[in-house]
């Protein structure tokens, strides 16, 4: 009895040896398999990297693509002094009448992200609603870098119609970032976005490219174009600030969020902003290219008493005096059903077009004229300075 039990318990004593030595083994050998698991890295349509995991404490595409641009992504805050009534409203005719005996200056202070795309000559971008209340008031901006450097900013020029502003601050050795492409972005490739929402500098989040192409209507009447929709986390403070690809290029600005919905972000695609900022930082504004008419929709009963086919087109019904239109011969009631090759269905593919053209582009146009299709061509001019906002 005493030999059987002494057996039993050395099996006993071997099993729970080899379960204690296994469990060992695998402990050790852990961290090794975790490392080169989760460092793999797989490759999108366009040749950029794409996210599969990191590996614990070392580098990847999204900490590589933030050491490039973020730098140059800076933290912009606005003081305005705006006149108050002693009643607490703000005065809504101060542009218009100058100040009002029974009001007094109260600072309004905002804030939003840009980025330096220009570091010899110290110009930055952003959103033109960041600094839409420091147009033409008495107001201060404060441009503040990563590197706790801060500076004072003057505007060059800004865009409503865009959403673009340019600053420009006096700085010596300013990181910079490139402002890249945005034609071949890929949906579901990967993107970036750096800024300061609520105030939380240099804050990273990381999504994907949801959508190309969007629109959406601006704060001022216009329409946003060619946006880039993103599921990166956008909040308010991100304004302005870059949203960059896996490859740490600046591929659009941040510009916008549906309200009460989640993961629905919009950023100007970068291949509109650079040459609204190339315009800006020669002419201190965008050209836009001027027409001199105005158009209607065509419902179905103008079409029948005007003896058109069908309601497609911008109708004609005012030419400005020694307008681009009057000098190409445009007359009220003309048809245009076709600029710049492109169908005309309505006011709003005319307003696009004129949208995206610069005073001194000439357009092809097609109208209908008394039941005649012509073919004239319209030179654009510059908005006469009482017609700019």
């Amino acid at each position: 009895m005493k030999r059987a039990g002494l057996v039993a318990l050395c099996f006993i004593a071997g099993l729970v040896g080899a379960m204690v030595g296994n469990d060992l083994t695998t402990l050790s050998r852990s961290p090794s398999v975790r490392q080169e698991t989760t460092a793999v890295l797989t490759a999108n349509t366009t040749g950029n990297a794409g996210i599969v995991g990191s590996s614990a404490g070392g580098n990847n595409p999204v900490v590589d693509a933030v050491k490039r641009v973020g730098p140059a992504v800076v933290n912009i805050d606005t003081l305005v002094l705006r006149r108050q009534s002693v009643f607490g409203l703000w005065d809504p005719f101060e542009d218009l009448f100058g100040s009002d005996p029974f009001t007094r200056l109260v600072p309004s202070k905002g804030q939003g992200s840009g980025v330096i795309v220009d570091a010899a000559k110290g110009y930055v971008v952003t959103n033109e609603h960041v600094v839409h209340e420091c147009i033409g008031r008495k107001s201060e901006i404060k441009v503040s870098l990563p590197n706790k450097q801060t500076y004072e900013a003057t505007i060059v020029g800004a865009d409503p119609q865009y959403d673009v502003a340019v600053l420009k601050i006096d700085g010596k050795n300013l990181p910079q970032a490139e402002l890249a492409s945005s034609d071949d972005l890929v949906i579901g490739e990967w993107v970036i976005a750096i800024g300061n929402p609520f105030g939380f500098r240099n804050t990273v989040t990381v999504g994907v490219v949801s959508a190309l192409d969007r629109s959406l209507p601006s704060d001022y009447g216009g329409r946003l174009d060619g946006l880039i929709q993103t599921d990166a986390a956008i909040n308010p403070g991100n304004s302005g600030g870059p949203l960059c690809d896996i490859n740490g290029r600046v591929i659009g600005i941040n510009t916008a969020i549906i309200k009460g919905a989640e993961g629905i972000g919009f950023a100007i695609g970068a291949s509109h902003v650079k040459p609204v900022v190339d315009e800006i930082i020669k002419f201190g504004r965008v050209r836009h290219g001027w027409s001199g008419m105005q158009f209607w929709d065509i419902s179905e009963r103008l079409a029948q008493r005007l003896g058109l086919e069908s309601t497609d087109g911008a109708l004609v019904v005012e030419v400005y005096q020694n307008s681009p239109a009057a000098e190409a011969g445009i007359k009220p009631g003309d048809v245009i059903i076709e600029a710049a090759g492109k169908k005309i269905a309505s006011v709003a593919d005319m307003q696009d077009v004129l949208r995206k053209a610069r005073a001194g582009d000439v357009l092809p146009l097609k109208i209908v004229r008394k039941g005649k299709t012509i073919n004239v061509k319209i030179k654009l001019s510059d908005i006469p300075e009482q017609l700019r906002q």
